[in-house]
């Protein structure tokens, strides 16, 4: 058969374009999980792709043409681009269009059975066999392309969004709430406040100048697998946004990196801003023993720190965050043990003054530590308890 046959056959099929295009289209609905929930405009744009291509792959085959041109591997490289834009992932859209292939030349087959001699009917497979080929690598091509587009404008979007917070921009809850609606996010709330250095550093030693990361390499280093978590680069300091949940592994990926951080305790998003300055200006002002062997400052330490340099808090925040446990009535023996430890100097002194045994004092200081976190014998530590304890209540 001829040409001219051919683009007979292709004549009379595409006459019945309608039939033919419902027909694929319905083995693509049935066979690719994906294409089951399209309706309305999207079912209307798949109908239009396939009937453009069932065209173009006739008008080819009549032509003898034996793959698509540069400006229909353009086309459907902004189709994948497109699926990318609606969400659908490209292993869905690749597939849809070798079910799709497979179909339509079953229907070629089926019509022109009677007519096609064995060189149209090669002629017509190796056409589609390489078109396929084309139709993968340029819907793969342009998802790619458009899926990293839309990954880094979302990135910038939520870090934005965290840049607001951090500057008192979006203070309010319904603000937060719709913003967060807008970009496709449930940030945590309460939300705990992360502020690290740039690099490593070793004990004793002053912090990196070197401008901070965006905080990824940590988050992929505790194993946090967030979607899409909030993070952000301020005054050269990496800042994270991550839930009271993951804050525990964040802060074991920090200490095993020996990255000097502030991470605070969880807090409103409304509270941001505050939060940040209160993490930032520990990290400016700490000397450099208060960083301890796994270089992290606490909510505690930011709070002593702050309340030494005339930062965003109050005595009754400083004493919540170190005593914390100890200013309930149960622990109040605690509390006093404490504060005549630190009046009397040592605990055998401390002991005697209380009327109890060295041993009984000895256990006491092992519960302020394992309630506050803050070993009263390091001086560090003992400062900040000190600090707090001589706060009027």
């Amino acid at each position: 058969m001829g040409h001219e046959q051919r683009a007979r056959v292709g004549a009379e099929l595409v006459r019945d374009r309608v039939a033919l295009v419902e027909r694929i289209v319905a083995e693509v609905h049935a066979e690719v999980p994906a294409y089951r929930a399209l309706h309305g405009s999207q079912l209307a744009e798949v109908r239009a792709i396939v009937s453009w291509l069932v065209t173009r792959s006739l008008d080819l085959w009549a032509a003898g043409a034996d793959r698509l041109p540069p400006e229909d591997v353009e086309r459907l490289r902004d189709i994948g681009g497109s699926r990318a834009a609606d969400g659908r992932s490209i292993d869905a859209v690749v597939r849809a269009h070798r079910v799709g292939s497979v179909a339509a030349a079953r229907i070629v087959a089926e019509y022109g059975s009677d007519v096609l001699d064995p060189a149209d009917a090669f002629a017509l497979g190796e056409l589609w066999l390489t078109s396929i080929d084309q139709i993968s690598e340029s819907l793969t091509a342009g998802h790619a392309e458009t899926a990293r587009r839309l990954d880094a404008d979302l990135e910038q979007a939520r870090r934005a969004f965290l840049d607001d917070l951090l500057v008192g921009r979006q203070s309010s809850q319904g603000a937060i709430r719709d913003r967060s609606r807008t970009l496709g996010i449930d940030p945590p709330d309460p939300g705990v406040l992360v502020v690290a250095e740039a690099g490593r550093v070793q004990q004793g030693t002053e912090p990196p100048a070197a401008a901070a990361p965006a905080g990824t390499e940590l988050l992929d280093r505790a194993g946090l697998a967030l979607p899409g978590p909030l993070r952000t680069v301020r005054s050269g300091r990496a800042v994270l946004l991550v839930s009271p949940e993951d804050a525990g592994r964040l802060r074991a990926a920090l200490a095993g990196e020996r990255r000097r951080a502030c991470v605070l305790g969880p807090r409103p998003l409304a509270d941001m801003s505050a939060a940040h300055r209160l993490a930032d200006g520990a990290l400016e002002t700490a000397p450099p023993h208060a960083f301890g062997a796994d270089g992290l400052l606490g909510e505690a330490d930011a709070c002593v720190l702050a309340l030494l340099n005339g930062g965003p808090v109050t005595p009754a925040a400083v004493r919540r965050a170190v005593l914390g446990p100890l200013l309930d009535t149960s622990h109040a023996h605690l509390l006093e043990t404490l504060r005549a430890f630190f009046r009397e100097g040592a605990a055998t002194a401390a002991a005697a003054s209380l009327h109890v045994h060295a041993q009984t004092l000895r256990y006491r200081l092992r519960r302020v530590r394992e309630l506050t976190g803050h070993d009263p014998y390091r001086p560090w530590p003992r400062f900040v308890l000190e600090t707090a304890c001589a706060i009027a209540s």
